[in-house]
């Protein structure tokens, strides 16, 4: 399947640790000056025999795949709240079960309590990579230094003359998470999209973000319906 393109396994435990505080206590300072969050999909993949999907009043499945329980609460109650927002009704996926193993009966169980519900759509939020971006930076004066050599240039310039020094370096936090939709009566994935945030700051934003843009790109494909 063309989605499983962009899934990769978390590698480094320290960096999964870093990834983890973000969902858990809301927010994640990079060394050196923060810079404003971007966000971009890098990935998307779209069912082409997929059917339009009527969000507005359905019942929807939020799941957002971590191990810690209190940050897997935090991100599905964030995420529901999103897609209620968007005119559905969000439902926490650890409200209706709390089984997080992959073997043959926990899926049953799940599926059997998400079928209970009345749920017609999933969607499903899972941090797949996490890594630091380090850039080297270039220190630029004022102009104001240089306006004359006495008075000046002089103090600034010699007050900092030319040692062995390291590089200026900024140090970005960069949080790749695959965002896929199901279509539950096709039981089928109708969209799927990698996302990478830059210095994202809490859970929150970072959870609402990736929702309202999915739904633009599902409005956009044609893939819901009013």
């Amino acid at each position: 399947m063309a989605a499983r393109g962009f899934i990769r396994g978390m590698k480094n435990p320290l960096l999964l640790s870093c990834v983890l505080a973000l969902f858990m206590f809301g927010g994640y300072t990079a060394a050196g000056a923060p810079k404003p969050p971007k966000h971009i999909f890098e990935t998307t993949f779209k069912d082409p025999d997929a059917k339009p999907m009527h969000l507005r009043g359905s019942k929807v499945v939020a799941a957002v795949i971590i191990k810690d329980p209190d940050a897997r609460r935090r991100a599905e109650d964030t995420l529901a709240k999103e897609i209620t927002k968007l005119g559905g009704q969000g439902i926490p996926l650890y409200t209706l079960s709390l089984t997080s193993g992959p073997d043959k009966e926990g899926e049953s169980r799940t599926r059997a309590a998400v079928e209970a519900a009345g749920a017609t759509g999933l969607v499903v939020m899972r941090p797949v990579d996490v890594n630091h971006r380090t850039t080297a930076t270039n220190t630029i004066a004022s102009n104001d230094m240089y306006g004359g050599y006495w008075g000046d240039y002089y103090g600034v310039g010699w007050a900092d003359p030319w040692t062995d020094k390291s590089p200026d370096v900024s140090v970005d936090i960069v949080v790749t998470v695959e965002t896929l939709v199901f279509s539950l009566p096709q039981n089928n994935l109708v969209w799927s999209g990698a996302s990478e945030t830059t210095n994202p700051k809490n859970v929150e934003k970072l959870v609402h973000m990736l929702a309202s843009d999915g739904v633009k790109e599902l409005h956009s494909l044609g893939l819901l319906a009013d």
